[in-house]
This record gives structure tokens, C-alpha cells and sequence, in this order.
């Protein structure tokens, strides 16, 4: 603000100018006319700056103020001339958001965080700053004090992930990793998940944070023909992070290294593939030297794969790690992890010992120069277990639609599974989600037509409960179904209905000119490049329909937590979409577990077959309706079938 308002009050701004020539005349019969009026000037931008200071402080101590750009930039513009007492009268509508008090006590069994009550909801102002999802949420309640059921026979278990909900989450992996760890935690199993102390994360929202540990690490260069393994720096810290202990691991001296640091997870200037074969020597050299021997170690995508390689050649072999059995899981098998020789020395071993056929040589490279490796590949061979996020991803892939993978999870069958996501609910439930402004729950639904209005005022759109509210939070890449998305724009809003979106990545240009140029300021379509968690709660929150168009999809977790909400999920069939919604039309599967729209092609008639009937069926069968935004939100969708499922397999992997 202070730069803007110095700016403002500069002698080459009109203000400021017309301040000068209002001073002059009385100056003009002064000798020292100039000095007087340079004094005045410099009186003037000190007021200015305690003017814009006390705008900032009108609010109450015990209150947040919210403005508007158009409003800032008002009273930027008046500070440069007008007294206190014009100032005050800038903000006509402020956004006051009073404290809410913290509860004391857990909630009851059924009872709402949020009551539904348009009068008590501070309503959003379309272009408030910071923007209304920003907003401080409702204070969570203690957690419940119901028993929840422990295993008598816990289990050691680290997952090492280069992801992890809800602040280091890029897509589902993160998602998946602390609802399957927070499952197992709750259960009594003692969980840790070692993740990379990327520079970006924000140290405020990690609990109990504190270092444990400098050790050295021995990673690999080669220079001018020579190779050299030397031991890199690296610190361990210890915290907690959505309910699960975390250990993060980063080089120590970051002005020597720049792996990690940028301003996204995968956002930095360093080379990612070295970054992440460092981590995997890292993860397993701390399990080293702090003595752990956990019974299961679970590594995740191609990024933490190299684990499984090191761990049986190296550790295992020289008897300091002895009791872990290894699973690995693949979230997404388009990306395979694709490594030269000379690349994995960044783990201090030479690759030369895995570049065969048998362990991680990448069958497409045969002939080439250099014959290349593939770190999936690797994983899957050292792992004593794999499995990926759904059934009918993992059936697809053994009959060839995992690309050149499909050869080796053949030759792998009797250890590969497909074990289908679950919903983490302590962080998506309608019931006690404190980024709403209303909650709701089968039986008391008032709260999502407040959520829906609340979200048409805030971004602007037309405020009617009766307009279909189709929602897309997604990836903005291909595998998403990018042209069906853009489509589907165009046939919402023909259809008379409004459509939301949400999202980022590789086709942002295009999203973005289509948000400045023909649908800015469109009262039934908003698009939001970028990608907000709180935002995304609210819009599931309000959504009526969820459309996830997917080329293909190893599980999906958005069409779950649509329903969470209530909101009906529109879905290409594949992969985990075709496990996780039916057709409320088709006939052949049972009545209990039709929950959504459903179309196969990937063209823009067979997506209007499904979206249509959804937007016909919301306006003209409202009870039908009604019904079954309840049925949805009461399917089990969450981590406790999913968590059984791989604690039998962890079990299986101990005895084999």
C-alpha cells in the first residue's frame, strides 16, 4: 500500500500537481517560496501515509476488514488530498467478519459445525480483498472422543511420498497418502510419512516442527569424465501435518544445493529426476542411522521407486535394514520415470547395476544410445507388492492399456492389485467442513442451497437456486479432457444452466483467454485458473452436478467428494470413474448404487448425452432430485474399506 500511495503523491501525479498549484498562490509573495512549498508537499505525503494507515485500523481489534480492489484504488486516489474526515466516508460496504468463538466441547453425534441460517451469514461482495474464500474458516471442535477401534497387533509402516495433503498436494497422490496414513494412525499403527522439505511449504501450518538431525548422505557426480561419490549435508526435520508425523528431509546447506527450493512442489529450478533419487538414498539412509526398522515400507510413483532398488541391493544386503517388506503404489503410469546410466549415480550407486533387462532397462530404448532405465519399471520388479488405485485401472493395464508396462505387471500378476481410494472424511464432510458458511448433512440440507448462493454472490454470477450449478475442479492437462470441458462451457450455459471451473495447468492460456475475453463478467460461467483448497470446499459445497471428462483416470477422487457433498457426478467411464459412479438410467446394475451420469465416447455428443439428461432431470424431477443428493452423500466412500483392504496385504507381505 505505501509505495501506491507515495506513487500517488509523487510531483509527477495529477493529485499532487493540483495540491502544488492550490499551494502556490499563498507562497508566491514568500522569498522562500519554494523551500515553503516543498515543505508543505512533504507534509502532505505524511498525512497521506497516517491516512491510509488509519483506514486500515477502522475495523475493531476484535474484527477482519475486507475491501475491494475498485475500492482500495479509490481511496489510494482521495489519500493524496482529502482529510480524515472524507476518508472515512470511502468504505460505505466493508466486509466485517466478527470472531468466531472457539468451541469448547466436540460436537455431538450429528450435529452441524455451522447451522444453516442465511441471516448470520456474512454475505461475500463480489471482488473483495482478499477474496471471500480466504476468509478465517468456523474453528474446528475438538476432536470426537469416540472410540475408534485398534488393532491389537500395530505395525510400523513409512510411506515416502514426494506428496502429501493438504500442503503438499499437487493431485490425488497427496490426497491419497494422508487419508491411507491418517486411517491407519487412527487405527493404533504407528505411521510416518518422509517427505521432501520442499522450500515452499509453509512452516506455519506444520506442527510441532523441530530439527532432529544433520547427516551425510552419499550422492554421486561425475565431472569431465570422472566419477566421484561424496556425502551431501542433509537435515531431518520432525512434524505433524494433516494428523500424521512427517519427517522432512532437505540438503542442509542451500546455498551449495538448490534441490527442493522454488516456489511450487514442482515448480523449482533444480533437476527434478536427481532431486528425487537423492531423496530415495536420503529417506533410507535416516531410517539407517536413527536405527528404525519398520515392518513396512510403501513408496509411492515413480519418484520414490529407486527405494525398492536400493533397499534389496544395498541396505538389505549389508543387513541394516532387515525387517521391512516394500509395496509400491502407482497412482498415474503415464509417468514412468524415465532415467539414463549416469543419471542414477545421484544416488551414489552406479545405475550400471540396474540398467539390465531383468531389473529396470527400459525395453524401448533397446539399441539406442544410451540404453535408458525406467524407475517404475524397477520398482515393480524389487517391490514385494504392487498395487494402483482401482480395479479397473489395474485390469486395463494387465490387458495392455498401461503401455509398455502392461509386458511387466504380467510377469508381475501374483503380486499386483488394484485397490480402489477412499475419501479422507476428516477433511471432506459437509457435516463439519469449516470453509462453509453453512453445513449440511442427509435430513438437514438447507445448508446447501445457502453454500449455492453464497458462492453466485461471491463470484458474481446470478443468484437463482432453480439454475443447474455444474462444477469442474480439475488439472488443466490433456488427461483431463480438455476440449470436453470447453465444451461442456458452451452446453451448460445454452442449456440454461451456470458453470464453474476451477483449476490449473498446461492449457491455463487458453482457460485464461477465455475467462478475460468471452466470458468475463458472464453472469452464468466463471472460470478460475488457479487452484484454491478452500475454494474448492466451497464449490463442491454448491455445486449441483460435479463433471469429471476424463481420457483416463487411475481412480479419481473428485467424483467421491462431490458426493460427500451432495452434488451428483457427471463422468467419462474409465478407470476408477467407471468403478465409482453408476448410471441412474441404466438398468442392469443395482438400484443402490446408481449415484450419477455416465457416458462412454470421448466426443462432444457423448458427453451431452449425460450432461443433458443431469441439467433435464435437476429441472423438471426436484424431488427425484432431492432424494438423491441424499442417497449420494450416505455411499461409503471412505479410507476405512480402502485402509482393511491394504492392512491384509501388509499382513500377506510379512508372511511371504
Amino acid at each position: 500500500v505505501k509505495p501506491k500511495v507515495a506513487a500517488l503523491a509523487s510531483d509527477k501525479s495529477e493529485d499532487a500537481a493540483a495540491a502544488k498549484a492550490e499551494v502556490k498562490p499563498k507562497v508566491a509573495a514568500k522569498a522562500d517560496g519554494a523551500k515553503e512549498m516543498q515543505v508543505q508537499l512533504d507534509e502532505l505525503r505524511a498525512e497521506n501515509a497516517a491516512l491510509m494507515l488509519k483506514i486500515m485500523t477502522l475495523a475493531s481489534p476484535d474484527a477482519e476488514l475486507s475491501f475491494s480492489e475498485a475500492q482500495m484504488e479509490t481511496a489510494l486516489a482521495a489519500a493524496v488530498t482529502a482529510p480524515a474526515s472524507v476518508i472515512k466516508k470511502i468504505f460505505p460496504e466493508r466486509v466485517i467478519l466478527p470472531k468466531r468463538p472457539k468451541r469448547d466441547m466436540a460436537l455431538k453425534q450429528g450435529e452441524l459445525l455451522t447451522p444453516a441460517s442465511e441471516a448470520d451469514i456474512v454475505w461475500p461482495i463480489p471482488g473483495e480483498m482478499p477474496p471471500f474464500w480466504d476468509r478465517p474458516p468456523m474453528p474446528t471442535p475438538p476432536a470426537s472422543t469416540d472410540a475408534i477401534p485398534q488393532d491389537p497387533n500395530p505395525l510400523h509402516i513409512v510411506h515416502i511420498t514426494a506428496e502429501m495433503a493438504p500442503i503438499a498436494k499437487v493431485g490425488g497422490l497427496g490426497d491419497v497418502v494422508t487419508g491411507l496414513a491418517r486411517a491407519h494412525h487412527c487405527a493404533g499403527h504407528n505411521v510416518e510419512v518422509i517427505l521432501p522439505y520442499y522450500s515452499c511449504l509453509p512452516d506455519n501450518q506444520i506442527q510441532d516442527l523441530k530439527h532432529v538431525q544433520d547427516f551425510s548422505v552419499p550422492k554421486g557426480t561425475n565431472w569431465d569424465g570422472e566419477t566421484r561419490v561424496v556425502g551431501l549435508r542433509t537435515s531431518c526435520y520432525s512434524g505433524v501435518i494433516g494428523g500424521c508425523k512427517v519427517l522432512l528431509l532437505r540438503p542442509t546447506d542451500s546455498k551449495s544445493s538448490n534441490i527442493f527450493k522454488g516456489g511450487a512442489i514442482y515448480g523449482g529450478s533444480y533437476n527434478e529426476l536427481e532431486a528425487y533419487l537423492y531423496f530415495c538414498r536420503a529417506s533410507l539412509e535416516f531410517l539407517k542411522i536413527s536405527r528404525r526398522q519398520p515392518d513396512i515400507i510403501h513408496v509411492h510413483e515413480w519418484q520414490c521407486s529407486s527405494v525398492a532398488m536400493l533397499y534389496w541391493d544395498l541396505y538389505f544386503k549389508e543387513g541394516v535394514l532387515k525387517s521391512p517388506k516394500v509395496m509400491l503404489t502407482i497412482h498415474n503410469m503415464d509417468n514412468t520415470g524415465e532415467c539414463r546410466q549416469e543419471e542414477f549415480l545421484a544416488t551414489g550407486v552406479e545405475g550400471e547395476l540396474f540398467n539390465t533387462l531383468e531389473r529396470a532397462m527400459d525395453e524401448r530404448t533397446i539399441g539406442h544410445n544410451p540404453e535408458r532405465m525406467c524407475l517404475l519399471k524397477g520398482g515393480i520388479n524389487y517391490s514385494n507388492f504392487v498395487t494402483t488405485v482401482s480395479p479397473t485401472y489395474a485390469k486395463d493395464a494387465l490387458e495392455g492399456r498401461g503401455g509398455f508396462l502392461a509386458k511387466i505387471l504380467k510377469e508381475n500378476k501374483l503380486k499386483f492389485r488394484g485397490v480402489l481410494n477412499g475419501v479422507d472424511e476428516d477433511l471432506w464432510d459437509a457435516r463439519i467442513d469449516p470453509a462453509l458458511p453453512a453445513s449440511f448433512q442427509p435430513g438437514e440440507m438447507a445448508g446447501k442451497a445457502l453454500c449455492k448462493k453464497y458462492l453466485q454472490t461471491g463470484l458474481g454470477l446470478t443468484v437463482d437456486a432453480d439454475r443447474p450449478m455444474v462444477v469442474c475442479i480439475s488439472r488443466l492437462v490433456p488427461q483431463k479432457g480438455i476440449d470436453l470441458i470447453k465444451h461442456a462451457i458452451i452446453r451448460t450455459k445454452a442449456k440454461g444452466g451456470q458453470f464453474v471451473l476451477l483449476g490449473s495447468g498446461h492449457s491455463d492460456p487458453e482457460f485464461k483467454k477465455l475467462a478475460e475475453g468471452e466470458y468475463k463478467d458472464d453472469p452464468d460461467v466463471k472460470l478460475l485458473v488457479f487452484y484454491s483448497d478452500p475454494l474448492s470446499h466451497l464449490m463442491y459445497a454448491a455445486a449441483d452436478m460435479v463433471l469429471v471428462p476424463s481420457m483416463f483416470e487411475p481412480c479419481g477422487l473428485t467424483q467421491m467428494i462431490a458426493m460427500q457433498y451432495g452434488a451428483l457426478p457427471v463422468v467419462r467411464k474409465t478407470g476408477g470413474l467407471g468403478d465409482t459412479v453408476k448410471d441412474v438410467d441404466d438398468l442392469k446394475e443395482p438400484e443402490e448404487k446408481r449415484n450419477g451420469f455416465v457416458f462412454e465416447g470421448a466426443d462432444n455428443a457423448s458427453l451431452e448425452g449425460a450432461l443433458d439428461r443431469a441439467i433435464e432431470y435437476y429441472k423438471e424431477r426436484k424431488e427425484w432430485w432431492s432424494v438423491m443428493q441424499e442417497i449420494v452423500m450416505v455411499m461409503d466412500n471412505s479410507w476405512e474399506h480402502a485402509g482393511k483392504e491394504y492392512m491384509d496385504l501388509y499382513r500377506a507381505m510379512q508372511l511371504a
